[in-house]
């Protein structure tokens, strides 16, 4: 970030090229877009090397990106005055040839979506960081201004209600 800071546009790059992948993601599973996801993406890192100068590394960068991301979906949220919808790839894994296995991973997949959707925004977002971003829980707190406690106590709430929502895949196995 120092680097960066100082005007090293190879040093950007090196950040952009390291981090865009993962915070794609993030974002396109808490908009729903593809595009809206690279857009938002881009943006994150605009407004991270606005803010070079000011970083102190108190954080891990990325735990700063995941933030900076955060805050932009709040926002696009508001813009669209609408809840986030969210759609994973549905297709099925590569070699797969069976029919009925592809149909079960296209259910559960929607079911889901469907199930994360209806968590709280807080519950959500912190389930969806430490999943698919695998950050610590210190590091969810950091991106979500909250305490740590609050992390773990939607953490919990979230599998829990999961749980439940999704019970009816479990209990015919």
């Amino acid at each position: 970030m120092a680097l960066v800071a100082q005007g090293d546009d190879h040093a950007l790059r090196q950040l952009v090229d390291r981090h865009h992948p993962r915070l794609v993601g993030y974002l396109k599973y808490e908009v729903g877009s593809q595009t809206t996801a690279e857009e938002l993406a881009m943006e994150v890192f605009i407004r991270l090397h606005r803010a070079a100068s000011r970083w102190r590394p108190e954080a891990k960068l990325s735990t700063y990106l995941i933030h900076i991301a955060h805050n932009l979906v709040l926002n696009e949220w508001r813009r669209k005055s609408r809840k986030p919808t969210s759609t994973l790839d549905s297709t099925p894994e590569p070699g797969d040839q069976s029919h009925e296995s592809a149909r079960h991973v296209v259910e559960l997949e929607e079911s889901f979506d469907r199930a994360v959707n209806q968590l709280p925004l807080e519950q959500r977002t912190a389930i969806i960081l430490l999943v698919q971003q695998d950050l610590a829980y210190e590091d969810i707190a950091v991106a979500m201004k909250a305490p740590v406690s609050s992390v773990k106590t939607w953490i919990h709430r979230a599998r829990t209600r999961l749980r439940e929502l999704l019970k009816d895949h479990y209990e015919n196995k």
